[in-house]
Parts: structure tokens; C-alpha cells; sequence
């Protein structure tokens, strides 16, 4: 049913979560895993601040890439097939619909993040987003971890 399986993934216990729940799916379809990390947008006062340092950008790669790095392993670890990608994007939801359509995924699996209704009325909804723009199959794992936050949440 699923050959090639799609992991959005930003190293957040949402996100492990939603890794160990698609190992499982992906071991029963013996289906090849490509795992993403997007470096998200600036935030908008960050701009306002002024300039950042030209490392920045770096620093923020660097890091994402150490966190894709941690997935690819735990993945390897059930001895699946896999590929990462890190991706520099301005909207996390576009990068995850063109990489699955790049990858020719049929599913997409992301973590389920806790938010305020302001702060997802701020900065939107991924899996909400995802929803008009994948032309494959969307797995929203929810969380096995209580939070405190007790606002509207965010895929």
C-alpha cells in the first residue's frame, strides 16, 4: 500500500513520536523512508531587529543537519531504506509538498505540535496547509506526551 513514506522531522518529541509511529507503518510495507528537516522562515521581528549575522544561516543548517542525522540512524536502526534531505524554504508546508511530490511519496507523516489559537492564527497550520497541497495520503501523529498547552493545537 505505501511504498515510499515521507517524514517531516524537526528532532521535537512531537516529531519522534511521529517517527516511531511511521518506523512501525514503514516496516510493514517494507516501504523506502525520506526523511526532511526545513530550516524555517525568519521570524518576522528577528527583521525588524536588523541585520542578522552572516553566520545565521549557517548555524541554523548545522544544526537542523545534526537533528536529520539523529533520524536517519534511528531509522537505519530497523534497517530500513532511507534518505534525508535538508531544505531551505520559506513556508515548512511548501517543502514538505514538494519534496513528497520530488520523492514520489505516497504518504506524508508529521508530528502534531501543541499551540495557541493566536499562534496558530500567526504562523498557520502545516498539516492544515498540507492538506490543499499533497496529492498523497497525510498522517498527522498525534502526541504520547502531555503538554501544558492547552490552546488550539497545530499539525
Amino acid at each position: 500500500m505505501f511504498q515510499s513514506i515521507v517524514f517531516a522531522y524537526d528532532g521535537s518529541a512531537e516529531c519522534r513520536d511521529a517517527l516511531e509511529e511511521g518506523i512501525a507503518l514503514a516496516s510493514r510495507f517494507n516501504a523506502r523512508c525520506h526523511l526532511l528537516a526545513v530550516v524555517p522562515p525568519l521570524p518576522p521581528m528577528a527583521l525588524a531587529a536588523g541585520p542578522l549575522p552572516e553566520s545565521w544561516m549557517e548555524e541554523q543548517q548545522s544544526r537542523l543537519g545534526a537533528i536529520l542525522e539523529e533520524g536517519l540512524a534511528r531509522i537505519r536502526r530497523d534497517g530500513l531504506d532511507v534518505s534525508g534531505s535538508l531544505k531551505v524554504w520559506e513556508e515548512p508546508y511548501e517543502a514538505i509538498s514538494a519534496f513528497a511530490r520530488e520523492t514520489g511519496a505516497d504518504l506524508v507523516i508529521i508530528g502534531h505540535h501543541q499551540r495557541s489559537a493566536f499562534s496558530r492564527w500567526w504562523r498557520g497550520s502545516v498539516g492544515h496547509s498540507l492538506l490543499d497541497q499533497l496529492s498523497c495520503s497525510l498522517l498527522v501523529s498525534m502526541p504520547h506526551t502531555t503538554s501544558n498547552n492547552t490552546g488550539a493545537a497545530e499539525a
